[in-house]
């Protein structure tokens, strides 16, 4: 049995299914969390669908998910400013949507309550209460949310009662691409203001490998969207103009709390580095041939993973400053 993390990366999930895939013959998962991309293949996941993924993050096609506003409709690319101005991003989100929401009705998981852990009941703790976690950033009061943990003490909502493709969608709000999910919540717990706009969690942790430090009598592993880089080869961001500037303090912010934690050899060591260059994230229109490369990689790069994974030398070694980190 093992906890599972799942990075964010848009497109480049076919690589998480193509790792998914192979950890799956060695482990039942027992809880699961991810961001943006992540969050998405985390909650087929927690659904049981993993015999699925490689059909479903493969065969789809993902620039079916890419409905653009009236605006862009009509006008084109000039449209698309336009969507960004007045409704936040270039793409309604809505296929994307219904189709997650779709893909877990047929496993039977439409709300919360539908992926509690077997045996779990009220009194369980929250954060021991459900099969899966999804990381979503409220830029409404600037602070991460990890849905359902964070439903009833932020937000009003029994998590229980809240549909989960509505979390999912919230994760996968990558900026100025897809519009922001709007959430009614209670005023008395928002100062008054009675809606939230979610936007993708990976704004805050794109790979939240310590979510479940909690628990250290089975392991957790993480995948990642990037191959292992040694110091020498990090990617150096520009900053020489305004345009340049804005693009390295959003890189700076997705990625920056994340790499305190990847820089760890207890985090390094328990992680799955998938080689994802040269495929950008917003990529939706990514052909089948280049996401079946992922999913190779991903399913490559978890079995060699498995081959020299020990979980008893590695708690021997990093137990101790992992439950530390928690």
């Amino acid at each position: 049995m093992s906890d599972l993390v799942l990075e964010g990366g848009g497109v480049k999930g076919a690589g998480l299914a193509g790792a998914v895939s192979v950890l799956a013959r060695d482990y039942d998962f027992h809880r699961v969390a991810g961001t943006s991309a992540g969050a998405i293949v985390a909650a087929f996941v927690a659904a049981g669908l993993q015999d699925r993924l490689e059909s479903m993050l493969v065969d789809t096609d993902f620039s079916g998910f890419l409905d653009p506003g009236a605006a862009g409709r009509l006008f084109g690319p000039l449209g698309s400013g336009l969507d960004v101005m007045l409704r936040e991003g270039i793409y309604r989100g809505r296929v994307l949507h219904r189709w997650v929401a779709a893909t877990l009705a047929e496993a039977g998981v439409q709300t919360w309550g539908d992926l509690r852990v077997p045996g779990a009941d009220a009194r369980t703790p929250v954060e021991q209460r459900y099969r899966l976690v999804v990381i979503v950033s409220d830029v409404t009061r600037g602070r991460m949310l990890r849905l359902p943990w964070d439903y009833e003490r932020l937000l009003g909502y029994s998590p229980d009662a809240m549909p989960v493709a509505d979390a999912v969608r919230a994760s996968a709000s990558i900026p100025f691409f897809f519009r922001p999910w709007r959430l009614r919540v209670d005023p008395a717990l928002t100062d008054g203001r009675n809606e939230l706009v979610l936007t993708d969690g990976a704004m805050l942790s794109n790979y939240p490998i310590d979510l479940f430090d909690d628990e250290l009598d089975h392991p957790t592993i993480g995948v990642k969207l990037s191959g292992r880089l040694r110091l020498s080869e990090e990617k150096w961001n520009d900053a020489d103009d305004p345009l340049s500037l804005a693009r390295a303090l959003v890189a700076t912010m997705t990625n920056a709390h994340d790499q305190l934690y990847v820089d760890q050899a207890s985090v390094a060591s328990r992680t799955i580095f998938v080689e994802t260059s040269g495929v950008r994230a917003t990529d939706f229109r990514l052909d089948a041939v280049e996401k079946r490369m992922l999913f190779a990689n991903g399913a490559r790069s978890a079995g060699d993973f498995l081959a020299d994974w020990d979980y008893d030398a590695w708690r021997a070694r990093y137990a101790a400053p992992v439950a530390g980190v928690a």
